[in-house]
């Protein structure tokens, strides 16, 4: 472009080609890209292409592209930096400018974006195919479905599961993952007196792994809606989760007091402890890091209490993202849209999101068994026991209010350090949540 406008600048002619430009910019429609390449629509994301994910996106982009060529073009654009793409789409809604399609945290306490009426209504598309409408979970169209308008697509909900090191539980003398967590208790008090710690956690920054482990505890025993928003967390099955979450602590490695996330999945892919709680992200450091003992980490769902609470094989996972589509006046993007948004969903290209781009997507995805080859062994697991779920709750620091998330360290800090009781964790929990 420098060279270009020297060039111009030496014959003089750069303010014509400015209006020239100028012009010929106004005269492309919106949504087409000029010439034969057909109506264009942008992708909005943190899927760069330095990234497995985004090295499939594009991939797939390019696939879609050349199908339909001369009808529809697609074009990522990409912000790898998570808060800054989600406050880039606060702003484009808010100035009345939303991105064509594009991915963002859906947060049921802030329903801002899907009340904006600046989102495409996807209920007519979905109900006109019931195949494509039938890959998504029911809990998550009901979750954005507002004022009788489904304002997203489901993108990926990350199903927080049990990664287990199998030597480190044979060595201690267990051949299976425990099914009730008293029994995972007693399995880790055996894996810590071989000689490793039993679980990675951690109470720094959002306290993942730990609130992983929390969350899934407080729905063992009080059920899915036990910390659903507007509940009060001062009740028993929030009591008996901090009682086992304090003696998890305890079997966790000597930094879990003050830790962060890189600390404790360090700590696991070390070898320095037997488990931990955590998403599909974690697989790709599993495999980089253990390289052909990689297969030597399984994955499994979590325990329950078997006290019928809910269903075993559950899931945990983080909180839902969606992808949104700005409502249109031009149906032919609107069309584009929706031809790609089916196109992305569609099995196979949910297969190469999670083989390839070890990022499983919130669809029913089905591998062959090439499929199953070509996936890590823990991809493989993952997407069985995320079929097979038959609910999925969101962890617990994902739906409480901002406060009491900037609480969660210091209280946990001092429920491990036998400060407070479960008891008063509890009440404190819930106190600082109210408001």
């Amino acid at each position: 472009m420098n060279a270009k406008k020297k060039v111009l600048a030496l014959v003089g002619l750069t303010a014509a080609v400015t209006v020239l430009a100028g012009c010929s910019n106004s005269a492309v429609p919106s949504g087409n890209s000029g010439g034969d390449s057909g109506t264009e629509i942008e992708i909005l994301s943190n899927f760069t292409s330095d990234i497995a994910r985004g090295k499939v996106l594009d991939k797939l982009i390019e696939e879609f592209n050349s199908e339909n060529e001369g009808t529809y073009k697609v074009v990522s654009k990409a912000q790898p930096d998570w808060p800054t793409l989600q406050q880039q789409i606060r702003s484009s809604i808010s100035a009345g400018d939303a991105p064509d399609v594009f991915l963002y945290n859906f947060n049921p306490t802030d329903l801002s974006r899907e009340e904006s009426g600046a989102l495409m209504d996807w209920s007519s598309y979905l109900d006109d195919d019931a195949d494509w409408k039938g890959r998504f979970k029911e809990d998550n169209l009901t979750s954005l479905t507002i004022d009788g308008e489904v304002v997203g697509i489901p993108g990926d909900q990350a199903p927080a599961l049990f990664y287990y090191n199998t030597d480190l539980f044979e060595k201690a003398g267990i051949t299976e993952f425990p099914t009730t967590w008293d029994d995972y208790l007693a399995d880790a008090q055996k894996i810590t007196d071989s000689g490793a710690a039993a679980i990675s956690m951690m109470t720094a920054d959002d306290s993942w792994h730990t609130m992983n482990a929390f969350s899934y505890l407080a729905t063992a025993d009080g059920g899915a809606d036990v910390y659903a928003p507007g509940s009060d967390l001062d009740n028993p099955a929030i009591v008996k989760a901090a009682d086992y979450t304090k003696q998890l602590l305890a079997l966790s490695t000597p930094d879990a007091v003050g830790g962060n996330y890189a600390a404790s999945s360090s700590n696991f892919l070390n070898g320095q402890s037997a488990s931990i709680i955590d998403g599909p992200w974690l697989i790709s450091s599993i495999q980089s890091t253990l390289g052909d003992d990689a297969c030597k980490i399984a994955v499994a769902p979590a325990p329950t209490f078997g006290n019928g609470a809910i269903e075993p094989g559950y899931t945990v996972t983080d909180s839902l993202n969606v992808w949104g589509a700005a409502k249109q006046d031009d149906k032919e993007k609107e069309k584009a849209v929706v031809a790609w948004m089916k196109f992305f969903t569609s099995n196979d290209s949910a297969v190469q999101m999670a083989v390839e781009g070890e990022y499983p997507m919130a669809v029913q995805t089905e591998l062959s068994a090439a499929d199953k080859e070509k996936a890590s062994c823990q991809m493989a697991q993952v997407l069985e026991i995320a079929n097979a779920a038959p609910t999925s709750v969101v962890q617990m620091a994902r739906g409480i209010t901002t406060d009491a998330q900037a609480q969660l360290p210091s209280l946990l800090e001092s429920l491990a350090l036998g400060q407070t009781t479960p008891e008063q964790f509890a009440t404190s929990l819930q106190t600082v949540n109210a408001g």
